[in-house]
């Protein structure tokens, strides 16, 4: 009895384990979808990161790094040297594509209505950029916080989350494990519910098997005790 009872509590721990794993994985993937945006934008407690996708500034940062850019800025304080981001159309196999680009400002020129136009460059290239990026399309200035090698990875952790097996494997199978769990659970307590109750009938029907038999040996008991009686006043009235 005592091993079946181990058993059971080791098989209940692997259980637990598999629920508390299964849990971390679904809020892991809620962070990154939630935090994740289409657009290649990550937000992280108030910080916006990039991955980095040329070397055009190394080697401040290189290809593959995680950059993190202040998007609350404004644009009157941003200065020649200051590194931005903003975003720009290209276009890829004959369609137009907005793509982010992190830049640093040689020149800055305000025109008559008060707009603002940045000329940028990026610090591993030859020339400037060939157009100048107004205001409107500033992301955010890049904060100097920069680590290496390890957009690359992010990338392919969130890509690979968010595809349809990244779904599957992490959202599915551990919905699916948890349902089957508590199956496991419920058909386990209600065995042991079915046992205690069979136990506690079997428990009440001797109870009241041993109540009739007592009843049955004092009323004999009794009997027997009247007919002592009877036969002694008998013989003393001889």
């Amino acid at each position: 009895m005592e091993k079946v009872e181990i058993s059971k509590n080791r098989v209940t721990k692997i259980f637990n384990i598999l629920f508390w794993v299964a849990l971390g994985i679904i809020i892991l993937y809620s962070v990154i979808a939630l935090f994740s945006k289409d657009d290649g934008v990550t937000t992280i407690f108030g910080g916006t990161a990039l991955t980095v996708q040329s070397d055009s500034m190394s080697p401040t940062f290189n290809q593959g790094d995680l950059i993190f850019i202040d998007t609350e800025f404004n644009l009157e304080d941003l200065e020649v040297g200051d590194v931005i981001t903003y975003q720009m159309l290209i276009t890829q196999e004959g369609q137009s594509v907005l793509v982010y680009n992190s830049h640093r400002i040689t020149y800055i020129e305000e025109d008559v209505n008060g707009y603002f136009h940045f000329s940028t460059k990026g610090d591993n290239n030859p020339t400037e950029d060939p157009e100048p990026v107004s205001g409107s399309y500033v992301l955010g200035v890049w904060n100097g916080k920069v680590y290496s090698n390890i957009g690359g990875v992010i990338d392919g952790v969130v890509g690979f989350l968010k595809s349809p097996t990244g779904f599957f494997l992490f959202i599915v199978l551990p919905c699916f494990g948890f349902l089957v769990y508590q199956i496991v659970k419920f058909i386990g307590l209600m065995s042991d519910f079915k046992t205690q109750k069979a136990i506690g009938d079997r428990v009440s029907i001797e109870e009241e098997a041993i109540a009739i038999a007592r009843a049955q040996i004092e009323a004999e008991m009794r009997a027997k005790a009247g007919k002592e009686e009877v036969v002694k006043k008998q013989k003393k009235e001889e």
